[in-house]
């Protein structure tokens, strides 16, 4: 996202990081324009790229549709932002999760191609940057075995090295290891090694291979919902499924003005008399909790950003 920053146009941002302006600065009505509204409460959905898009990338789905209404403003990235969330802390939810995230990316991608005049910087258009990242989805596997069969032949074979390739791995690595070395963090090392010999085949093989294979998969495995009231401790995750056919609590601060389900809105000081509509996690959660993630997230598309 800090990447996609400089290019003025973050391709997506979290619902549970997010801010939105309600309004711009002209009065013109921005998340709560009747076109994002149109196509983001569409009940039609059938095909298998819509279920992907709407399903399983809701929030990246509402960053697409913001950018197709108005390819001139820009979505920022706001680094001095501290936000918390709960992470998978098993296999099986990393999983579920990475199994969303690609394919919603991968099919919100296919829209983003079709924006015109998506920003940019220089000459460098973003959907340069979206092509190429929609590419390397797909060939992340075989790049891996291709990595691994080149290892393999070096070593075992004794193959000549191609000086391209060699390059082309020394850049790689080398650019990490300097960091090591300018900010003289030398545990980092140790975690870069284990990510190379443990985390490099997940994320560059398994994940991918799973997903694409499992894209007709629309079900949302375990997330970050809490349930404290059935027992369980603070933070622990649960399944998405509701416990009750009850409806979800309702925000009752005035502070906080109308709010709905999932939907929270918060009044941000250094907007003046813009507001901003903080997405929350699904699931039952306290205005207090839902207000410091708005307070704490600066997400804002204006043109003057």
């Amino acid at each position: 996202k800090a990447f996609e920053s400089v290019f003025g146009c973050v391709t997506c941002l979290p619902g549970c990081f997010t801010m939105y302006r309600i309004i711009s600065e002209d009065d013109v009505p921005l998340i709560s324009n009747d076109d994002v509204f149109a196509q983001y409460s569409r009940n039609d959905i059938e095909s298998l790229h819509e279920k992907n898009l709407y399903h399983l990338g809701e929030d990246r789905m509402l960053t697409t549709l913001l950018l197709m209404c108005f390819p001139d403003m820009s979505l920022s990235f706001v680094p001095e932002a501290k936000c918390w969330t709960i992470v998978p802390h098993t296999f099986r939810i990393l999983l579920s999760q990475r199994r969303r995230w690609i394919n919603s990316t991968f099919h919100n991608m296919w829209e983003l191609l079709k924006v015109e005049g998506l920003c940019g910087v220089c000459c460098f258009s973003m959907k340069t940057v979206v092509a190429a990242d929609m590419i390397a989805t797909m060939v992340l596997p075989a790049s891996f075995l291709y990595a691994v069969y080149f290892v393999y032949t070096v070593i075992v074979q004794g193959t000549a090295m191609s000086e391209t390739l060699v390059v082309i791995y020394a850049v790689t690595i080398g650019c990490q290891m300097l960091v090591f070395l300018l900010r003289s963090r030398w545990d980092y090392l140790l975690w870069f090694f284990m990510y190379l010999i443990f985390g490099v085949p997940v994320f560059f093989f398994i994940l991918p291979v799973y997903s694409f294979w499992n894209m007709d998969d629309l079900s949302w495995g375990q997330t970050r919902q809490v349930a404290a009231e059935k027992g369980k401790s603070p933070g622990e995750l649960i399944s998405d499924e509701p416990a009750s056919d009850e409806p979800l609590e309702p925000a009752a601060s005035a502070e906080q003005g109308e709010s709905g389900r999932g939907l929270e809105a918060a009044a941000d000081p250094e907007l003046g008399r813009d507001a901003a509509a903080a997405v929350s996690a699904a699931g039952k959660e306290s205005p207090s909790s839902t207000k410091e993630v708005a307070q704490k997230s600066a997400v804002v598309p204006g043109s003057d950003q």
